[in-house]
Protein backbone atom coordinates (compact mmCIF):
# COMPACT_ATOMS: atom_id res chain seq x y z
CA UNK A 1 0.00 0.00 0.00
CA UNK A 2 1.33 3.27 -1.12
CA UNK A 3 1.32 6.07 1.65
CA UNK A 4 -1.94 7.88 0.01
CA UNK A 5 -3.33 5.82 -2.30
CA UNK A 6 -6.07 6.93 -4.87
CA UNK A 7 -8.02 3.61 -4.00
CA UNK A 8 -9.77 2.67 -1.33
CA UNK A 9 -12.19 -0.24 -1.13
CA UNK A 10 -14.59 -0.67 2.06
CA UNK A 11 -14.58 -4.35 2.45
CA UNK A 12 -18.29 -5.98 3.26
CA UNK A 13 -19.99 -8.58 2.90
CA UNK A 14 -23.31 -8.09 5.27
CA UNK A 15 -24.83 -4.54 5.52
CA UNK A 16 -26.15 -1.65 4.02
CA UNK A 17 -23.34 -0.49 2.08
CA UNK A 18 -25.57 1.69 -0.24
CA UNK A 19 -26.93 3.66 3.21
CA UNK A 20 -23.05 3.61 4.41
CA UNK A 21 -21.65 4.93 1.69
CA UNK A 22 -24.64 7.71 1.53
CA UNK A 23 -23.96 9.10 5.09
CA UNK A 24 -20.07 9.09 4.02
CA UNK A 25 -21.16 11.03 0.93
CA UNK A 26 -22.94 13.56 2.98
CA UNK A 27 -20.60 14.23 5.71
CA UNK A 28 -17.70 14.51 3.05
CA UNK A 29 -19.54 17.08 0.97
CA UNK A 30 -20.54 19.01 4.21
CA UNK A 31 -17.00 19.13 4.67
CA UNK A 32 -16.32 20.90 2.14
CA UNK A 33 -15.36 18.41 -0.45
CA UNK A 34 -16.49 18.10 -4.03
CA UNK A 35 -18.05 14.66 -4.18
CA UNK A 36 -18.70 13.37 -7.25
CA UNK A 37 -19.87 9.48 -8.10
CA UNK A 38 -22.76 7.07 -8.08
CA UNK A 39 -24.92 5.33 -5.00
CA UNK A 40 -27.11 2.23 -5.87
CA UNK A 41 -31.17 1.73 -4.70
CA UNK A 42 -33.72 -0.34 -5.23
CA UNK A 43 -37.46 0.30 -5.90
CA UNK A 44 -39.92 -2.56 -5.21
CA UNK A 45 -40.22 -5.46 -7.36
CA UNK A 46 -42.64 -4.64 -10.43
CA UNK A 47 -44.95 -6.62 -13.06
CA UNK A 48 -43.98 -9.69 -14.27
CA UNK A 49 -40.16 -9.75 -12.39
CA UNK A 50 -39.81 -10.64 -9.12
CA UNK A 51 -36.78 -8.95 -9.00
CA UNK A 52 -36.61 -5.20 -7.85
CA UNK A 53 -35.84 -2.22 -10.63
CA UNK A 54 -31.65 -0.78 -9.76
CA UNK A 55 -31.14 2.54 -10.14
CA UNK A 56 -28.47 4.77 -9.63
CA UNK A 57 -28.37 8.01 -8.34
CA UNK A 58 -24.99 10.54 -8.92
CA UNK A 59 -23.60 12.28 -6.37
CA UNK A 60 -24.01 16.07 -6.80
CA UNK A 61 -26.10 16.28 -8.90
CA UNK A 62 -28.90 13.55 -7.89
CA UNK A 63 -29.75 12.56 -12.06
CA UNK A 64 -30.59 8.63 -11.41
CA UNK A 65 -29.66 6.33 -14.34
CA UNK A 66 -32.40 2.74 -14.49
CA UNK A 67 -29.59 0.18 -14.44
CA UNK A 68 -31.52 -2.25 -14.50
CA UNK A 69 -33.72 -4.10 -17.53
CA UNK A 70 -37.17 -6.06 -17.63
CA UNK A 71 -36.19 -9.27 -18.39
CA UNK A 72 -39.37 -11.16 -17.47
CA UNK A 73 -40.44 -13.29 -14.67
CA UNK A 74 -38.39 -16.56 -15.51
CA UNK A 75 -35.35 -15.39 -16.27
CA UNK A 76 -32.10 -15.90 -14.40
CA UNK A 77 -29.41 -14.07 -16.44
CA UNK A 78 -28.07 -10.77 -14.88
CA UNK A 79 -30.98 -7.87 -15.71
CA UNK A 80 -27.74 -4.94 -15.49
CA UNK A 81 -28.47 -2.68 -18.42
CA UNK A 82 -24.71 -2.28 -20.19
CA UNK A 83 -26.11 0.68 -21.60
CA UNK A 84 -27.36 2.49 -19.13
CA UNK A 85 -24.34 2.03 -17.12
CA UNK A 86 -22.22 3.40 -19.44
CA UNK A 87 -24.16 6.32 -20.03
CA UNK A 88 -24.07 7.11 -16.38
CA UNK A 89 -20.56 6.41 -16.10
CA UNK A 90 -20.08 9.05 -19.62
CA UNK A 91 -22.03 11.80 -17.24
CA UNK A 92 -20.04 11.13 -13.92
CA UNK A 93 -16.76 11.09 -16.44
CA UNK A 94 -18.24 14.83 -17.01
CA UNK A 95 -18.44 16.07 -13.98
CA UNK A 96 -15.37 14.76 -12.63
CA UNK A 97 -13.87 16.95 -15.57
CA UNK A 98 -15.56 19.35 -14.58
CA UNK A 99 -14.15 19.49 -10.95
CA UNK A 100 -14.14 16.83 -8.39
CA UNK A 101 -12.49 15.43 -5.03
CA UNK A 102 -13.62 12.65 -4.85
CA UNK A 103 -15.56 9.71 -6.70
CA UNK A 104 -17.59 7.35 -4.69
CA UNK A 105 -19.02 4.50 -6.54
CA UNK A 106 -21.44 1.67 -5.25
CA UNK A 107 -19.43 -1.56 -5.89
CA UNK A 108 -16.08 -3.19 -7.62
CA UNK A 109 -18.33 -6.28 -8.49
CA UNK A 110 -18.45 -8.49 -11.49
CA UNK A 111 -18.22 -6.39 -14.74
CA UNK A 112 -15.05 -4.66 -13.06
CA UNK A 113 -13.31 -7.66 -12.02
CA UNK A 114 -14.21 -8.79 -15.64
CA UNK A 115 -12.62 -5.26 -17.39
CA UNK A 116 -16.67 -3.76 -17.74
CA UNK A 117 -18.28 -1.66 -15.45
CA UNK A 118 -17.02 1.33 -14.24
CA UNK A 119 -13.63 0.22 -14.51
CA UNK A 120 -12.79 2.68 -17.39
CA UNK A 121 -14.24 5.55 -15.19
CA UNK A 122 -11.85 4.63 -12.25
CA UNK A 123 -9.31 4.90 -14.34
CA UNK A 124 -10.15 8.47 -15.62
CA UNK A 125 -10.38 9.55 -12.08
CA UNK A 126 -7.03 8.29 -11.38
CA UNK A 127 -6.01 10.12 -14.54
CA UNK A 128 -7.18 13.18 -13.08
CA UNK A 129 -5.83 12.79 -9.91
CA UNK A 130 -9.37 12.26 -7.97
CA UNK A 131 -9.26 9.47 -5.68
CA UNK A 132 -11.67 6.60 -6.20
CA UNK A 133 -13.81 4.80 -3.05
CA UNK A 134 -15.60 2.28 -3.58
CA UNK A 135 -17.43 -1.42 -2.09
CA UNK A 136 -15.85 -4.54 -2.31
CA UNK A 137 -17.67 -8.13 -1.52
CA UNK A 138 -15.47 -10.87 -0.84
CA UNK A 139 -15.97 -12.41 -4.07
CA UNK A 140 -14.74 -9.98 -6.26
CA UNK A 141 -11.57 -9.42 -3.97
CA UNK A 142 -8.82 -10.86 -6.05
CA UNK A 143 -10.27 -8.84 -9.39
CA UNK A 144 -10.34 -5.59 -7.02
CA UNK A 145 -6.67 -6.65 -5.65
CA UNK A 146 -5.44 -7.49 -9.54
CA UNK A 147 -6.90 -4.42 -10.45
CA UNK A 148 -5.69 -1.22 -8.19
CA UNK A 149 -2.43 -3.37 -6.59
CA UNK A 150 -0.24 -1.22 -5.09
CA UNK A 151 -2.02 1.55 -5.77
CA UNK A 152 -4.96 0.41 -3.11
CA UNK A 153 -5.76 0.04 0.32
CA UNK A 154 -8.96 -1.63 1.94
CA UNK A 155 -11.10 0.22 4.23
CA UNK A 156 -13.23 -1.12 7.04
CA UNK A 157 -17.20 -0.47 6.68
CA UNK A 158 -16.28 1.97 9.86
CA UNK A 159 -17.43 5.64 9.47
CA UNK A 160 -14.29 6.93 10.98
CA UNK A 161 -11.56 4.89 9.03
CA UNK A 162 -13.57 6.07 5.78
CA UNK A 163 -13.27 9.19 5.88
CA UNK A 164 -10.37 9.47 7.74
CA UNK A 165 -9.04 8.17 4.32
CA UNK A 166 -11.00 10.68 2.32
CA UNK A 167 -9.59 13.56 4.32
CA UNK A 168 -5.85 12.45 3.73
CA UNK A 169 -5.99 11.62 -0.29
CA UNK A 170 -7.72 15.50 -0.01
CA UNK A 171 -4.56 16.57 1.74
CA UNK A 172 -1.80 14.32 0.00
CA UNK A 173 -4.00 16.20 -3.40
CA UNK A 174 -3.98 19.83 -2.20
CA UNK A 175 0.14 19.09 -0.70
CA UNK A 176 1.18 17.99 -4.62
Amino acid sequence: MTPDPLLAAIRFDAGDIDSFLARIAAALDASGLRVRGALQSRGAATGDCHCADMDLTTLGSAWTFRISQPLGAGSRGCRLHPGALADCAAFIEEELRAGADLLILNRFGRGESEGRGFRDLIASAITLGVPVLTAVRPTYAEGWRMFGGDAACDLPMETRAVIDWALQSQEARDAA
